[in-house]
């Protein structure tokens, strides 16, 4: 490892009452095969010692940490915003995201930046593992088994109809995401901030390595989600659709309306019905008609009928299923076996 390695990524961190875990998430840092990239912590008022302990922390690092605090509290988007604004007047070659309240593997940003070094890749992709916090019983691995091979074409790469959006786990080229900013939504922001970003990015390689490591809290199902959250996930969502309507984001348009199903027709309509399976039957109507207002074309979307294109694999199989269950009016048997099977069964399960 070089003694003054050459800057190229920015690494932007949220912060908020995450101070147990910045020993673990420094640690994780300080032992990266790959050295170079500076940190940007933004604390968001943190009513904890978040920004002291951070502070002590990162000194480890020297120049190569920068420690900003919010004037007000901004929540996860504005936080992600101040930070991008500080890497826009200081811009290196990569941006990527991470949580303070997860941890990685130490070739974790070696690996992404090989992907996009070797490939001449906008995005790079790694994969996640899913494990419960305080037990550390891995729930899930995600987005692990796509080609191997250079998509070079973003809007003809049809896994990023499916894949997590997550902000963490991923490599942008610092000049396709240059001006774009996370939306003030409740849930869903990560989702946003890539489509609004990959008309931009046009060339996505997948490393299939799970190296990093993300904590789901107990509950989480029900805790992440409330009508707030809903509702203005269904406001930002219908604001942005027509955005892919023309111009630039017109290729991901259906790739749009499937991740859109995804985090409101599946994960926002069962995980707000979890919370009160009484309303499940007035949820999925509900939804079907958000659905048809909002984005009519979703009935005739490749990604979500069966015979427009192949299912790989069951979770796609099951996605298109939820998409038919919706068309015939009845969405509300796959909330009560997806309740079943997460919270009777204890089984993670995801589309």
């Amino acid at each position: 490892m070089s003694a003054n390695p050459t800057i190229d990524i920015s690494i932007v961190v949220p912060a908020y009452n995450v101070s147990k875990y910045l020993d673990e998430f420094f640690s994780c840092v300080n032992a990266q095969t790959y050295q170079g990239f500076r940190l940007v912590m933004v604390d968001d008022c943190a009513t904890d010692d978040t920004f002291v302990r951070a502070k002590k922390a990162g000194s480890a690092l020297g120049d190569r940490f920068v420690l900003l605090q919010n004037k007000k509290n901004l929540g996860l988007s504005g936080t992600r915003n101040t930070g991008l604004d500080w890497v826009e007047e200081h811009p290196t070659e990569y941006v990527t995201f991470l949580d303070p309240d997860d941890w990685f593997e130490p070739t974790y940003l070696e690996d992404l930046h090989d992907a996009a070094k070797t490939f001449d890749a906008d995005l790079s992709v790694s994969g996640i593992v899913r494990f419960e916090d305080g037990t550390e019983h891995v729930l899930a691995t995600e987005m692990v088994n796509y080609s191997d091979e250079l998509f070079d074409d973003s809007a003809l790469c049809d896994d990023l109809a499916f894949i997590n959006p997550c902000a963490y786990a991923k490599l942008y080229r610092f000049d396709g995401i240059k001006g774009v900013r996370f939306r003030q939504i409740k849930r869903s922001e990560d989702t946003c901030y890539l489509f609004e970003s990959l008309p931009n990015l046009k060339s996505v390689k997948f490393t299939n390595n799970a190296l990093y490591h993300y904590r789901v809290r107990r509950n989480s199902l029900t805790a992440e989600m409330d009508d707030a959250k809903y509702e203005s996930m269904h406001q930002e969502f219908a604001k942005l659709l027509p955005k892919f309507s023309s111009g630039a984001h017109a290729p991901y348009r259906e790739m749009f309306e499937c991740q859109v199903f995804i985090r409101s027709s599946v994960g926002g309509v069962t995980r707000l019905a979890f919370s009160n399976m009484g309303r499940a039957l007035s949820l999925a109507r509900g939804e079907l008609h958000w659905l048809d207002s909002a984005m009519p074309s979703w009935r005739k979307n490749k990604y979500l009928s069966f015979g427009k294109r192949r299912s790989r694999g069951k979770k796609q199989f099951a996605l298109k299923a939820s998409a038919t269950l919706y068309k015939l009016n009845i969405f509300v048997l796959f909330i009560f076996v997806y309740y079943l099977v997460s919270n009777v069964l204890k089984k993670e399960v995801r589309a």
